[in-house]
C-alpha cells in the first residue's frame, strides 16, 4: 500500500452526477446490453459447429492441398489460412451487426462502413501473423520436438504471452489507436501526485486516441517493466472531470501495484498446462512423424480448435472469477488513494451512461462472461467505503 493514500484535493471540485440520470437512461442501457449479449450467445454454438464441421472434412481437405505439393509447412498454412479464414468469414455477418449496426443504432460509434472495414483488416492482419507464429509453435514442437514436445510447446507459449504483453503499447496498439503523452499539466500534476510513493514506476500516460472509432470511455494498463504505461481515452478525458479521472487512474495505478498482469500471466500459464496437456493427447499420434504423413496431423488442427474452444467455456468462470477479483482490489486501491468515494462513484455512473453498460447484469451472466463486477457493484463498494471512513 503508498505511503500517502489522502494526496491534496483540488478546491470547489464538480459535483458528482446524482443517481437519478443513470436510472432514466436504464432502459436504453438495457435494451442495448440485451442485443449485445443475444449476439455473444449466438457466436457460442456458431464457433463450436462450425469447428465440428472442420473435424469432419479436414482430413480431405488436407489431402486435396497435399496434392498441389506444397511440402507440409506450406500445407500447414494454407490448412490454416482456409480454415481459420473460414471462421472469420461465418461470424463475419454477427461481427458487422454487433460492431457496426448495433453501435450505430444506439449512437455509440463514430466509424463509417470503411473506416469499420479497414480495422476489422487491421485486427485479421495482427490475428494471422500472431495465429501463424501459434501453429507454427504447435506443428514445429510437435514434428521436432521429440519425447518432450508439450513441454516445448507449453514453454514457446508462454515466452510468446510475454513478449506480446511487452510489445502491446509498442507495437500492437499504435496499430490501432493513436496515442501521445498526456498534454494537461494540471492534471498530469494531480496524476503525479497519485501516482507518488506507490513504489511503481510507470513509462507514461497516454491519451488514447478512441474517439475516431467510438464514443465509449475507456482506460487501461498495458506493458511490462520500461514499457508499463497508463493509458486514458480522449472520449474519457473529455467527458470526466480531474476528481473522476483520478479516481480511475487510481484504479488502473492498483493493478501495477497489485502486479496484477504477472498474476495474470501466471493464471494463463496454469490454465494453459491443462490445456496443452489435452493438446498433446490429441495430437500425440502424430508427434515425430515422418515428413509425408503431413496431412493427417494438420487434418486434426480443427480437433485442437474445438477443443480449446470447449475447455475456455469450461474454463471461462474460473478465470473471470478471478479477473473480478483483481478488479474489486484495483478499486478498493483506487477509494482508499483517492479518499474520494463520491468521485468513485461519480466515475462508474458516468461510465454506465456513456458506454450504456448494464450497471445490473443478471448473476449468470457475470458468473459466465464478465471479467469485471457489475457496476452496482462497485458503486455499493464506494458507498461502503464512505460508511467506513464517517
Amino acid at each position: 500500500m503508498a505511503d500517502d493514500p489522502h494526496p491534496p484535493q483540488v478546491a470547489s471540485p464538480p459535483p458528482a452526477p446524482d443517481a437519478g440520470d443513470l436510472r432514466n437512461d436504464l432502459a436504453r442501457i438495457k435494451a442495448y446490453h440485451r442485443q449485445k449479449l443475444a449476439l455473444h450467445l449466438a457466436g457460442i454454438p456458431l464457433s463450436l459447429a462450425y469447428w465440428a464441421a472442420w473435424c469432419i472434412i479436414g482430413r480431405p481437405a488436407a489431402e486435396l492441398i497435399a496434392g498441389l505439393d506444397p511440402g507440409r509447412w506450406g500445407g500447414l498454412l494454407l490448412f490454416g489460412l482456409l480454415a481459420v479464414g473460414g471462421s472469420v468469414l461465418v461470424h463475419l455477418p454477427l461481427d458487422y451487426y454487433d460492431g457496426f449496426v448495433v453501435e450505430h443504432r444506439f449512437g455509440l460509434s463514430n466509424q463509417n462502413f470503411r473506416k469499420w472495414l479497414r480495422f476489422q483488416a487491421t485486427g485479421w492482419l495482427v490475428g494471422a501473423v500472431i495465429g501463424a507464429i501459434l501453429l507454427s509453435l504447435l506443428y514445429g514442437t510437435l514434428w521436432y520436438g521429440g519425447r518432450f514436445w508439450g513441454v516445448w510447446l507449453w514453454a514457446g507459449a508462454m515466452l510468446l504471452s510475454v513478449v506480446l504483453a511487452k510489445l502491446v503499447p509498442l507495437v500492437i496498439l499504435p496499430l490501432f489507436y493513436p496515442s501521445r503523452p498526456l498534454d494537461r499539466p494540471a492534471l498530469v500534476e494531480r496524476l503525479t501526485a497519485l501516482a507518488a510513493g506507490s513504489g511503481i514506476r510507470l513509462a507514461g500516460v497516454f491519451d488514447l486516441g478512441l474517439s475516431a472509432e467510438t464514443r465509449k470511455a475507456n482506460a487501461m494498463l498495458a506493458g511490462l517493466g520500461s514499457t508499463r504505461r497508463v493509458y486514458l481515452s480522449d472520449t474519457l478525458l473529455e467527458s470526466f472531470d480531474e476528481r473522476e479521472i483520478g479516481v480511475v487512474f487510481a484504479h488502473e495505478l492498483g493493478h501495477h501495484v497489485h502486479r496484477h498482469v504477472i498474476k495474470r500471466i501466471v493464471m494463463i500459464a496454469a490454465a494453459s498446462s491443462v490445456l496443452v496437456a489435452l493438446i498433446c493427447r490429441l495430437l500425440a499420434p502424430h508427434a515425430g512423424g515422418p515428413p509425408e504423413a503431413w496431412p493427417a496431423a494438420v487434418a486434426a488442427f480443427p480437433g485442437v480448435m474445438l477443443l480449446t474452444a470447449v475447455y475456455n467455456l469450461l474454463v471461462g468462470p474460473a478465470t473471470c472469477a478471478v479477473s473480478r477479483r483483481f478488479e474489486r482490489q484495483a478499486d478498493r486501491y483506487a477509494l482508499e488513494r483517492t479518499g474520494d468515494p463520491e468521485a468513485f462513484r461519480g466515475a462508474f455512473e458516468r461510465l454506465s451512461r456513456q458506454n450504456l453498460a448494464d450497471p445490473d447484469p443478471p448473476r449468470w451472466e457475470e458468473i459466465l462472461f464478465d471479467d469485471h463486477p457489475a457496476l452496482s457493484k462497485r458503486i455499493a463498494m464506494a458507498g461502503a467505503y464512505a460508511r467506513e471512513k464517517r
